[in-house]
C-alpha cells in the first residue's frame, strides 16, 4: 500500500497570484470530506480550467509529499497538501518507483498510470519562484497523471495498492521518460525505446517521433 496524505479537488476560480494577465484556475484544492465519485476524466467536483489539463489520460494528477522538500528553501511554510494542485498527495510514492502502465486501486476505482505533468506558469506564478518550471522539468520531479480503468467512489481516507506492474520488456519510470523528454531529448537510442512503450499517449508519442525526427537528421 502506498499511503496517501492528501486526497483534494477544486473549482475554477479567478486568482490574485498574477499581475500580468488573468488568471483563472482550479489550482487551489481542498480536501475531499466523506467519500466522491471518480469518473473517467477525474473526480466529480475537480474542475480544469483550459486545454492540457484534464481529459481521459489526465484523470487524476499525483505529487510526491518528497518532492515538497526541492523547495524548502524558497518557501519557509511549505503547504501541507496539493501544493502544484495535485489530486492526491502521496507521501512516498514519486517518479522514481512508478512506471507507465502500473495499475492502482483507489477505493472503488482503478487507474493505470498515464502521462507526465508538464508545469505551467501559474504554479510558478502563484510561489514567485522564477525558475519554478526549469527546476522542476529538468528535477524529473514533475508529478504525474492516471488514466482511470474503473470508476468508482473514492473515500478521504483511502490509500493506493499496486495491482498490476507495466511490462517489464518496456519497463519505462515517470522519472525516465522525464529525464528523456526535458534533458536528453536528441538521445536517439533512449527515444526509440520510450516509443516501444505501450501505455504512452498518442500526444507523448507524437512528441517524441518529432524529437527522434530532428535527431537523425
Amino acid at each position: 500500500m502506498y499511503e496517501l496524505d492528501a486526497i483534494s479537488t477544486g473549482k475554477i476560480q479567478d486568482l490574485p497570484y498574477s499581475s500580468k494577465k488573468p488568471m483563472r484556475s482550479a489550482l487551489n484544492k481542498e480536501k475531499i470530506s466523506g467519500k466522491m465519485w471518480l469518473t473517467y476524466t477525474g473526480f466529480a467536483e475537480d474542475e480544469q480550467e483550459y486545454k492540457g489539463h484534464g481529459g481521459l489520460n489526465k484523470a487524476v494528477c499525483l505529487y510526491s509529499k518528497k518532492n515538497y522538500l526541492l523547495w524548502e528553501q524558497d518557501l519557509p511554510n511549505l503547504p501541507n497538501y496539493a501544493m502544484f494542485g495535485e489530486n492526491l498527495t502521496a507521501t512516498d510514492l514519486d517518479e522514481q518507483n512508478v512506471h507507465f502502465g502500473d495499475q492502482f486501486q483507489l477505493g472503488e476505482a482503478i487507474l493505470e498510470v498515464s502521462e507526465i505533468r508538464e508545469p505551467c506558469w501559474k504554479i510558478q506564478e502563484k510561489y514567485k519562484i522564477p525558475d519554478l518550471i526549469k527546476r522542476m522539468s529538468t528535477s524529473c520531479r514533475t508529478g504525474f497523471y492516471f488514466r482511470v480503468l474503473k470508476e468508482g467512489y473514492v473515500h478521504d481516507n483511502d490509500h493506493l495498492t499496486l495491482i498490476k506492474s507495466a511490462d517489464k520488456a518496456s519497463i519505462l519510470s515517470v522519472y525516465d521518460l522525464n529525464d528523456i523528454y526535458y534533458n536528453d531529448n536528441k538521445n536517439i537510442e533512449r527515444l526509440h525505446y520510450a516509443l516501444n512503450n505501450p501505455y504512452l499517449t498518442k500526444d507523448r508519442i507524437a512528441k517524441f517521433e518529432r524529437f527522434l525526427k530532428r535527431a537523425q537528421k
